[in-house]
């Protein structure tokens, strides 16, 4: 009976770390894939930076502003000056076809018409430049300046990422990476929060590092219960048991051959 029990723990414990064996880890690192360095496209002194480091921003809202100086006065004064013209193109057509203007004044009046709305677009477009807004719903992560400072043309004002927008990256072993397919699952542990996520393969970069040996693999990382930073570290698992047989209805990967004998032919079919 003790001889029963001691051959059954022995089996026991060579099909765990057959198991364990089976599944190997890697390290990755989580990754934000919407994130933006937002400069100011004018120079001149920030009026105002709204937000701060981890601030939570709506995409559209005004993260800064730089002054415009007299932009918009001078958009004010080409507004009345175009509302003027309007009226002079309209009284210069009907003198015009009564004869006692000539076509040359009425095309002159159209020019200065069309003059003034061309520096009001001109003004409206350099006003735009000034605000520094959000291109998406975003955390600000990094502030390069402070209000009421100056800057200049495409100076970085704040950087910002999508914390719900995350990606996976890590380097694994060629004989692994190539076997890997597009929405394969693996399971993720995330250090610094203790907890297991999932994502699904999104590429393998096609390309092995000559001195390791190794592939670049990219997941899309599912939703999880807490948040997960851009720049925090864990592992994945890779099952290298799945890893090594393909996908049904795929062939095998390069390089990689099927189980038996090189050469050997299935039993029942004759030379």
């Amino acid at each position: 009976m003790k001889h029963f029990i001691s051959v059954f723990l022995f089996f026991a414990l060579c099909t765990a770390v057959a198991g364990a064996a089976a599944q190997d880890t890697f390290p990755v690192i989580f990754e934000a894939t919407r994130k933006a360095v937002l400069s100011a496209e004018i120079p001149g002194v920030i009026l105002s930076l709204r937000f701060d480091v981890g601030d939570r921003v709506k995409k559209g809202e005004l993260i800064a502003n730089v002054d415009i100086g007299d932009l918009d006065l001078r958009q004010r004064r080409s507004e009345l000056s175009l509302r003027h013209l309007n009226v002079k193109v309209t009284n210069m057509e009907r003198l015009t076809e009564r004869g006692l203007a000539t076509s040359d004044e009425l095309a002159q009046a159209q020019t200065e018409k069309d003059v003034a709305f061309t520096d009001i677009q001109i003004y409206k477009r350099q006003i735009g430049k000034s605000r520094v807004a959000a291109p998406f719903d975003c955390i600000v992560v990094r502030r390069h300046i402070q209000a009421h400072e100056w800057a200049t043309a495409g100076q970085p004002v704040v950087e910002v990422v999508d914390p719900a927008k995350l990606r996976a990256v890590g380097n694994i072993p060629s004989r692994l990476a190539v076997k890997l397919t597009k929405g394969t699952v693996h399971t993720f542990y995330v250090t610094d929060l203790d907890i297991s996520i999932s994502g699904t393969v999104e590429a393998v970069v096609p390309e092995v590092d000559e001195l390791s040996n190794t592939a670049q693999v990219i997941w899309k990382i599912e939703k999880a219960e807490q948040d997960v930073l851009s720049g925090m570290k864990g592992e994945v698992r890779i099952d290298a048991t799945a890893a090594n047989s393909a996908p049904a209805g795929q062939p095998p990967a390069v390089g990689s051959q099927q189980p038996g004998n090189a050469g050997q032919q299935p039993a029942g079919i004759s030379q």
